[in-house]
């Protein structure tokens, strides 16, 4: 086994979370090592081609906040000038058989005034709504600039009410404060919890102040995709580490975490694409990877102590995707928007999301689950198919669980099945639509497991219920020394979430380096 030369940092997988940690600490002048097992990197971050069509894997669309936040991640790592956002047209449309076709447009008070207007048995309700969304978002801003701006910020807080106000709702789900305050009108709920599965399954389950907190940075900041996909995103942060004195390597197995005698990491042990073995030497490792798989490369007698921290958790649910290639643009058969959430004709209560998804967990009937989709040809990507062909997207919750037992016949059949149910239903939603079809693809949980290397095949780290995100707030801290999560099991899912976590664990890890510095350790 040869021995590398020394590292400040080495960060465990190219997700985007350990990009951006690798990204913030190299800004600090730090060299940082990222190991990669595949071939590519980014993780779910990523643009790949099947024949002729372009695919986004995984980035729909991200908040305005994070990209032109000064305190936001781009803003941050320096990378302003290295990606190209890209706005989308609204924050998104509902369709379905519950409710007329809606629009949320970007700003908050666009949005109610826009709601109001279409809505006009819920104004009142919709009134109290918006008023509470205005301060949540405010109060979560101003957390956000805590360390910037100071104590003031959160005397301001305090004496306003507005952090009781935030603890009072980090208790709630979406389902218990939507019927609060709409009662049993439907509609509004559907409309304003269309985003669910880009979160979870259950509103029941699903922290409110979670939801509330990230769909108003959308609606307020605005929502934008980044030209070139995803994968444009990756490679502006794979340039600025390598640009800092950083290395990014591919064919890149960790095999083992090193840990010494005082129970701090000191390197990790990894294999390259010969098989052949090297040691990596660091005081810093960061995990971008899920905290069971970190935990396997624990050394036996730190695993309890290491994963205890984290089984009580449940992991987030996973996604299915159909990528389809049209030979027309899907404006052409009536698509009207960038975003466009589906909702079955049969569900009726938005309290039956998660019943209404589970349909998924099966081979197709009579009814289709909730979906997204997301035109692709509606923007200017630079995802460059060729033979014009323009990229239409279609998500929904998907389950490991869903396809477990199956053999390898019958789960290919499902999956084409699955295919076609949901190109019949959009044929029937948007008529002539099926006959542009040229090229179908589908991702589901198995593959997000195979890729991102989650247990569950779960994209959005843990579940974001109440109890996991503020009863115990995330931290990038494990309790081994100098072992740090940046990913999304750090915060939240979502490119925000996992950008989020990736800084939270590199502020935390340079933060613990210099202490113990100071302190002589």
């Amino acid at each position: 086994m040869s021995v590398d030369p020394s590292w400040d940092a080495i960060v465990i997988g190219s997700g985007i979370g350990g990009l951006t940690a690798a990204a913030a600490i190299a800004n600090r002048g730090k060299r940082v090592l990222v190991l990669e097992r595949h071939a590519t990197f980014g993780g779910a971050a990523t643009v790949y081609r099947h024949g002729p069509l372009a695919i986004e894997a995984s980035l729909h669309e991200t908040d305005g906040d994070t990209v032109f936040g000064t305190n936001g991640p781009i803003a941050r790592l320096g990378l302003t000038d290295s990606v190209e956002p890209i706005t989308t047209d609204i924050f998104y449309e509902t369709r379905g058989a519950m409710l007329p076709t809606i629009c949320v447009p970007h700003g908050l008070d666009a949005a109610h005034e826009a709601l109001a207007r279409t809505m006009t048995k819920s104004r009142r309700a919709l009134q109290t709504f918006f008023k509470e969304a205005k301060r949540i978002y405010q109060s979560l801003h101003d957390l956000e600039e805590l360390s910037a701006r100071g104590p003031a910020v959160l005397a301001g807080l305090i004496l306003s009410g507005r952090l009781f106000e935030l603890l009072i709702e980090s208790r709630r789900t979406l389902l218990t404060r939507f019927n609060a305050i709409f009662g049993d009108d439907e509609i509004p709920k559907f409309v304003l919890g269309a985003p669910i599965s880009y979160f979870d399954d259950d509103p029941s389950k699903l922290s409110y102040l979670l939801y509330l907190g990230v769909w108003t940075r959308y609606v307020e900041g605005g929502s934008y995709y980044f030209k070139g996909g995803s994968g444009a995103l990756t490679a502006a942060l794979v340039q600025h580490v390598q640009g800092r004195g950083g290395a990014v390597q591919p064919f890149s197995e960790v095999k083992s975490i090193v840990v010494d005698v005082t129970q701090s990491v000191s390197g990790v042990i990894y294999s390259d694409s010969a098989g052949t073995l090297h040691e990596a030497r660091a005081p810093i490792v960061l995990g971008n990877a899920s905290p069971s798989a970190i935990a396997e490369m624990l050394p036996a007698g730190t695993r309890t102590v290491f994963a205890k921290q984290y089984e009580r958790f449940e992991p987030s649910i996973s996604l299915f995707t159909v990528s389809l290639g049209l030979t027309r643009p899907a404006t052409d058969f009536g698509v009207s928007a960038y975003s466009t959430f589906i909702y079955p004709d049969s569900m009726k209560r938005f309290a039956h999301f998660a019943r209404a998804a589970a349909v998924f967990g099966a081979a197709p009937t009579h009814q289709v689950p909730p979906y997204v989709l997301a035109d692709y040809g509606r923007l200017a990507t630079g995802l460059r198919s060729h033979g014009d062909l323009h990229l239409l997207s279609i998500t929904g919750v998907d389950r490991l669980s869903w396809w477990l037992g199956l053999d390898e016949t019958t789960e290919r059949a499902r999956r084409q099945q699955w295919i076609d149910a949901l190109v019949a239903d959009l044929d029937l939603r948007y008529p002539g639509l099926q006959s542009a079809v040229e090229q179908r693809e589908i991702a589901t949980s198995r593959t997000m497991r195979k890729w991102l290397g989650t247990p569950a095949g779960e994209v959005y780290g843990f579940r974001p219920t109440p109890s996991r995100l503020f009863s115990r707030p995330p931290t990038a801290a494990t309790p081994i020394r100098g072992l740090w999560l940046s990913s999304a099991y750090t915060v939240s899912g979502g490119y925000s979430g996992a950008m989020q976590g990736g800084l939270m664990a590199a502020d935390a890890a340079m933060k613990h380096q210099r202490s113990a510095l100071h302190n002589g350790l």
